[in-house]
């Protein structure tokens, strides 16, 4: 097998199809007023993987998973079908879902499902916690719009199947590692783009600003001077990404900087997105992972040699990223505007993106909702009502700045809520049997870049659990996917055999 790289023929393509998506929803979201291009757009896309998926289900799920990547919430483009908004997250959803049952059903792929839970028992589990939450969210009398909207992530993990019944063949991992190295670095660039655009106060600004809340790809804060936070959920790829390849780089046999430089570059576009997301959720989940990369150190016998020299490059890493970030900001070229726009803008940013963090306010209302049903939780889309200092929220109509809603920041305590702790339990024991796999392939492979690769993958498990303590990721599709992913990567690794993926 070719060896794993960042520089391939689909790393080549998925980077094209992702600017052509880009430029396509900004250029739909620009003409929105005039023409419905979105609804448009949606109908052809979703049409489009659908005719792909029935005939090779891989390239729909190539698409389903780039979505993922870079999409955040999912909206980059989006319907209105009978009054309400559908993602295009949910159409890919359907298409390739819908698409692999007929191609399954064609092919005789259903037996393999049986196979899947055989292989992953504790997902029955999982499943029966779910119907059971959404069960009792009806018999509380939640809100069925709340219970939809709170419940649906759960369903990608529908996706295991097509992704475990099609990925089966070694040499599909170094396709998958292309697409996903080229949708993290897509991420990064986005980022560094809406914060040179922001920073140097563009007249387009307000396009930008608007597009890039209004498909909820992300939030976009005033933080001093003409520096701006840009942070966006899909970010949790920088994150993770950033994990895989610095346990790839560290534990695979030899670095070879003239073959392996892509690397560097996609871990220091990534490190410069986690810094300028100035998210202390994702800093402190790469402190985790920081931890984990240490146990291994101990654990496989490193030098101390050995030890310095790759921390030592993780910091030059870190600090040429703080250098790219600060110079995007001052970078002289063009300079920098006071047009009425820039005004505009952060008059809107000081009034919209101004909020303290909810996260202390949402914790004893939390703690108390919790303690109704503390083992078997309150269903999907039970609410919470907690006073918020957002001024958002907090108006003259609203002085204590009361605010009810089904959605915390607390990731486990979410979960907790809804599903009881006998429901997070299984899920960790879900997340936990993840891990075993990844040691089981671990154990059998002697191959040093399948174990460089899985060493990658468990730092970013590590960072994906630590993460959900204060940012919600494993009850949305961002999480869920990558747990899915580790699944199909795991596989494939594994049925690697001898075959060398240097």
């Amino acid at each position: 097998m070719k060896k794993i790289s960042t520089q391939g023929k689909y790393f080549r393509l998925t980077s094209l199809f992702i600017l052509l998506a880009e430029l396509l929803s900004f250029f739909c979201y620009s003409l929105n007023n005039f023409i419905d291009l979105y609804s448009i757009a949606f109908a052809l896309i979703v049409l489009l993987v659908f005719a792909v998926s029935l005939k090779n289900p891989e390239y729909g799920l190539f698409a389903a998973l780039t979505e993922l990547f870079i999409g955040s919430k999912g909206q980059l483009f989006s319907a209105n079908i009978f009054g309400a908004t559908v993602s295009i997250r949910i159409g890919i959803f359907c298409a390739v879902l819908i698409a692999w049952i007929i191609f399954a059903i064609r092919k005789g792929l259903l037996k393999q499902v049986k196979q899947i839970f055989i292989e992953n028992k504790i997902l029955i589990v999982l499943s029966a916690v779910s119907i059971f939450a959404v069960a009792m969210a009806l018999f509380r009398g939640n809100s069925p719009t709340n219970i939809f909207f709170d419940f649906n992530a759960w369903l990608y993990f529908l996706y295991i199947f097509p992704l475990l019944t099609i990925f089966k063949k070694p040499e599909q991992l170094k396709t998958l590692f292309q697409i996903f190295t080229a949708s993290v670095a897509s991420v990064a660039i986005k980022s560094l783009i809406f914060l040179y655009i922001f920073s140097h106060n563009f007249p387009i600004i307000i396009d930008f600003y608007k597009w890039g809340r209004d498909t909820r790809w992300g939030e976009f804060t005033l933080v001093s001077g003409n520096f701006f936070r840009i942070f966006s959920q899909a970010q949790i790829f920088a994150l993770l990404g950033c994990c895989i390849l610095i346990g790839y780089i560290i534990f695979k046999e030899k670095f070879n900087f003239k073959k392996d430089w892509s690397y560097l570059i996609v871990i220091l576009l990534s490190a410069s997105t986690i810094i300028l997301s100035l998210s202390r959720s994702f800093w402190l989940s790469l402190a985790g992972a920081a931890a984990l990369l240490t146990f291994f150190f101990w654990k496989y016998k490193f030098s101390f040699k050995r030890i310095a020299i790759n921390f030592s490059g993780i910091i030059c890493l870190v600090v040429l990223a703080i250098l790219l970030v600060l110079g995007i900001v001052n970078f002289p070229l063009p300079k920098v505007m006071s047009a009425d726009s820039s005004s505009l803008l952060k008059s809107r940013l000081n009034m919209d993106e101004s909020a303290v963090s909810s996260r202390q306010s949402q914790l004893l209302p939390l703690l108390q909702g919790i303690k109704t049903h503390p083992v078997v939780g309150s269903g999907w889309g039970t609410t919470v009502t907690y006073e918020s200092s957002d001024p958002r929220i907090k108006t003259i109509d609203n002085p204590l700045g009361k605010y009810t809603t089904y959605s915390f920041e607390l990731g486990y305590l979410d979960m907790i809520l809804k599903i009881g702790i006998f429901g997070v339990l299984v899920y960790l024991i879900f997340i936990w049997s993840i891990a075993r796999k990844i040691f089981l392939v671990w154990n059998k492979k002697t191959d040093r870049s399948n174990r460089a690769l899985l060493a990658g993958l468990s730092l970013g498990l590590a960072a994906l659990v630590i993460v959900h303590i204060f940012s919600p990721y494993l009850n949305h599709p961002l999480g869920i996917g990558y747990l899915l992913l580790i699944l199909v990567f795991v596989q494939l690794i594994s049925t690697a055999n001898s075959i060398s993926l240097e």
